[in-house]
């Protein structure tokens, strides 16, 4: 017979050479792999560490202190809902009280950003959202509005920047929902800073003595993200520190 007698048996992944192949260590990749390789010789996982000079951190040229903060959580399926209750408490306070212009909130999942979208509707807060769905004309017109200071907040999905590659103009303060699994994307934003200001500060002088911020939230569960963005050795004690708050200064 042509066909294997393990195979008959069911016995064929036991058999199967499974190789998966990424850009980067990605969680869901990393479960894939754990759930369906069943090589009876066992698993091989090939990781590249990154030094604290490659990390993408170094690639910022914006003059902003960037503030990481780790929140609380016990289960990776409570990552999302743990974000958007730290942002509910700490963060949208303080945007809505202080009215706050020409923030750029960064959301990597569009299920994250349906959810800071409905918080920002029910508390009546003046933003505008630029998506993967977007029309052109609405995103043109938000760009401009968040620009001039007609809305104060702009929310921005990871796959917009993804796919799109919109350069953000009149960001003053960038907070990122969740860390952008490209480690690219971080220094990408965070260099927005202060981009297209100079078009209307002739019309707004507070515009230009207005303090530049950065704010980053993350979990234990952002580990392989946080990593290619500050570096093995500064991850691994973010991760596992006693402190939840870390900066990082230019």
């Amino acid at each position: 017979s042509r066909v294997r007698s393990y195979f008959l048996e069911g016995q064929g992944a036991r058999w199967r050479q499974l190789i998966v192949v990424s850009k980067f260590t990605d969680p869901y990749i990393l479960s894939t792999f754990r759930r369906h390789a069943k090589n009876i010789e066992g698993q091989l996982k090939i990781r590249q560490k990154v030094p604290a000079d490659d990390a993408s951190v170094c690639d910022v040229m914006a003059r902003v202190k960037q503030v990481f903060q780790r929140v609380a959580c016990l289960a990776v399926s409570e990552a999302g809902a743990e974000r958007l209750r730290y942002f509910s408490d700490h963060v949208l306070p303080k945007l809505i009280r202080l009215r706050q212009r020409h923030t750029l909130i960064y959301i990597p999942s569009y299920f994250d950003f349906v959810a800071v979208r409905n918080m920002l509707l029910k508390r009546e807060a003046n933003f505008v959202s630029v998506t993967e769905y977007s029309r052109v004309s609405e995103v043109s017109r938000g760009r401009a509005r968040f620009l001039q200071g007609r809305k104060e907040i702009m929310l921005y999905t990871g796959r917009a920047h993804f796919f799109l590659r919109h350069k953000i103009k009149g960001a003053r303060h960038v907070f990122f929902f969740g860390l952008p699994e490209c480690a690219e994307f971080y220094p990408a934003i965070v260099n927005m800073l202060n981009e297209g200001l100079s078009d209307i500060e002739d019309s707004d002088k507070d515009i230009s003595r207005m303090p530049t911020s950065c704010l980053s939230l993350f979990t234990k569960f952002d580990a392989h993200q946080l990593e290619r963005i500050v570096g093995t050795s500064h991850a691994e004690r973010m991760i596992k520190g006693i402190k939840n708050s870390f900066m990082f200064c230019p």
